[in-house]
């Protein structure tokens, strides 16, 4: 049904009431560039998962959004889903060419063997916050960043995403040692692991000397 010139006048005021709002959050904040809240209110723009997150344990979830002005606000989380939970995590606003022709492409080159796939944000919520919840209740708390970039994600509901992602593989935690773990690191990890699960119940990939 068409709508009426009056009706399409207020769909278009209540539209640029929002972008003023928004441009003045931006405007008043001193810490912007560091502040994912500032832009939680901002349209979104993208968000991707690579294809074989599940099927290697770990990669990169992109979330963006997108400022009156053309900004790109990236939250990019580094994500373990057999064990760790998050791994690494930023928060960057840069221009759009820069998005797309260096910070994008980077990104996505870090996980080589993958093709990355949109996703809707409500999942991206789930996804990320269930692997943070997963690897506490292991006694793994998420990396420092995480607490910031994770404000990207605003009011989000991800109780309206109906995918159900399932954490660990084949049922138990495992453990793959990361190239930036140190033998002490990821000794650690093992016997956490060993004290909040028992033996056998967890499995993990790493050298034997490293966990001995």
């Amino acid at each position: 049904m068409a709508i009426s010139e009056k009706q399409r006048q207020k769909k278009i005021a209540k539209k640029n009431k929002k972008r003023k709002l928004i441009k003045s959050l931006l405007n008043n904040s001193n810490q912007q560039d560091s502040n994912p809240s500032v832009y939680a209110k901002c349209p979104i723009h993208e968000c991707f998962i690579p294809n074989t997150l599940f099927e290697l344990g770990i990669g990169c979830v992109i979330v963006t959004r997108k400022t009156p002005d053309g900004l790109i606000a990236l939250s990019s989380f580094i994500v373990d889903v057999y064990c760790l939970g998050v791994k690494n995590a930023f928060f960057k606003v840069s221009s759009e060419f820069e998005y797309e022709n260096t910070i994008k492409p980077q990104l996505m080159n870090s996980n080589a063997e993958a093709v990355f796939e949109n996703i809707h944000q409500s999942c991206a919520k789930k996804l990320v916050e269930g692997a943070v919840l997963y690897a506490k209740e292991l006694g793994f708390p998420p990396h420092r960043d995480y607490r910031n970039a994770q404000k990207i994600f605003g009011d989000i509901d991800a109780g309206s995403c109906s995918v159900k992602y399932i954490y660990g593989k084949d049922g138990k935690p495992f453990y793959i040692r990361g190239p930036n773990e140190s033998a002490s690191q990821t000794k650690r990890i093992v016997d956490q692991l060993s004290k909040k699960c028992g033996e056998g119940n967890f499995e993990y990939m790493a050298m034997l000397d490293e966990v001995r």
